[in-house]
């Protein structure tokens, strides 16, 4: 901010939106220094990337690491509107805001709100995004403070380790940016809190015990674990699914995880539907239950996807239904193919070391129909479903 000032920033809102690097370049040299420029072409190129990857064009100031690690607009409000479900009596405090998202998503909800964060340039880019981009009337006091310190003494607190050692995402939670021990310090003294986790992560009871543990995903793409504590946990079992669709519309699964035994293998072979599940539910372990609330059941153990006789209505399943089924052995499935006059593909796949792209131009047809060829492994080779793509529906 100290470099690029606010004559320059107002230059970044002047340029065109498709701007190639030279242009940006001969552009900025015209008014700014050479400093400035640099400073200015980096922001340019980063927001452009928000608004392309994010659909976020709200934040005037980022960081490259800032943005990577920044949470989805429809994430953060969500977790907003969630976090605010209780008033809190008292401020809230994001303890390591980053660039701002999720302050911003906590001030959109009314929330009298503290943000703060370790590194100086995060700090000033956040400050400089919440005081110009939120509503009128809605301050966050942003500060430079490390979160473990206690520096603040709200009523809630939301906390987001730097899961990252050299420039590598790391699971282990000793070296996290405060480590997990020291984040569960924090939330603990608050009345009510939010612990973000990475996606990837394996619940433990020690986590469960401590509020509710949820499963967030987006357009089928799973964003985040969280831990909510407090008066901010939900009653009932401790793991939750969640998948936004979009607005503010989500559908919700909570529940304790079943084991169900795999379908008969000869079974397997003749499946009418085939279901792929939503990566939020299949990391929370409540597959296996919303498959039994629809009749279907795993096809193979460790596969992840299920079948059954009828179509299910579950949100968090992509159904389709299968024309044809047969080991995959490239001659069997041309063979296949061919008898249903399938050409392009759309490739599934689980368990198979070959990559999409190499499957489905291995296995592509001479006819004129498009297919989705899934391909899964079994416990004694893999099979493959030939499945209609105009079948079913991906809630």
């Amino acid at each position: 901010m100290t470099i690029l000032g606010h004559r320059a920033l107002r230059f970044l809102d002047d340029l065109p939106k498709n701007a190639t690097d030279l242009e940006v370049a001969s552009l900025l040299r015209k008014t700014l220094s050479i400093e400035q420029a640099l400073a200015a072409s980096e922001q340019y190129f980063l927001r452009r990337r928000a608004l392309s990857q994010r659909g976020d064009d709200r934040f005037l100031l980022l960081t490259r690491k800032g943005l990577e690690q920044a949470t989805h607009p429809m994430v953060a409000a969500w977790r907003a509107r969630e976090l605010s479900r209780t008033p809190a009596r008292g401020p809230f405090w994001d303890a390591t805001c980053g660039l701002g998202a999720d302050s911003l998503a906590l001030l959109d909800q009314g929330q009298s709100l503290i943000s703060s964060d370790l590194d100086p340039r995060t700090v000033a880019c956040a400050a400089h995004n919440l005081n110009e981009v939120a509503s009128p009337g809605a301050r966050s006091l942003v500060l430079r403070c490390d979160a473990t310190e206690r520096a603040v003494r709200p009523a809630g607190v939301l906390i987001d380790p730097d899961r990252r050692k050299n420039n590598r995402r790391s699971l282990d939670p000793s070296i996290w940016s405060p480590s997990m021990e020291k984040c569960l310090e924090v939330l603990k003294q608050a009345e009510m809190g939010c612990l973000k986790l990475p996606p990837s992560l394996t619940p433990t009871e020690n986590l469960l015990s401590l509020g509710t543990l949820c499963w967030v995903s987006f357009e089928r793409e799973l964003k985040e674990v969280a831990l909510f504590s407090g008066l901010a946990a939900w009653d009932g079992p401790p793991r939750r699914v969640v998948a936004l669709t979009g607005a503010a519309g989500e559908e919700v699964l909570e529940g304790e995880p079943i084991r169900m035994a795999p379908m008969d293998p000869k079974h397997v072979q003749s499946v009418d539907w085939l279901a792929n599940p939503d990566p939020a539910l299949l990391r929370s372990g409540l597959l296996e239950l919303e498959a039994s609330r629809h009749g279907l059941r795993p096809l193979a153990p460790q596969l992840a996807w299920v079948g059954g006789e009828e179509q299910p209505s579950s949100p968090f399943f992509k159904c389709k239904r299968v024309l044809a089924s047969t080991r995959a052995d490239p001659r069997r499935v041309r063979r296949m193919l061919a008898d249903h006059d399938v050409g392009p593909l759309d490739i599934w796949k689980r368990g198979h070391p070959d990559s999409a792209e190499v499957l489905a131009r291995r296995f592509k047809g001479r006819g004129s129909r498009r297919a989705i060829l899934a391909i899964g492994r079994l416990e004694e080779g893999h099979q493959a479903w030939l499945l209609d793509p105009e079948s079913g529906a991906a809630h």
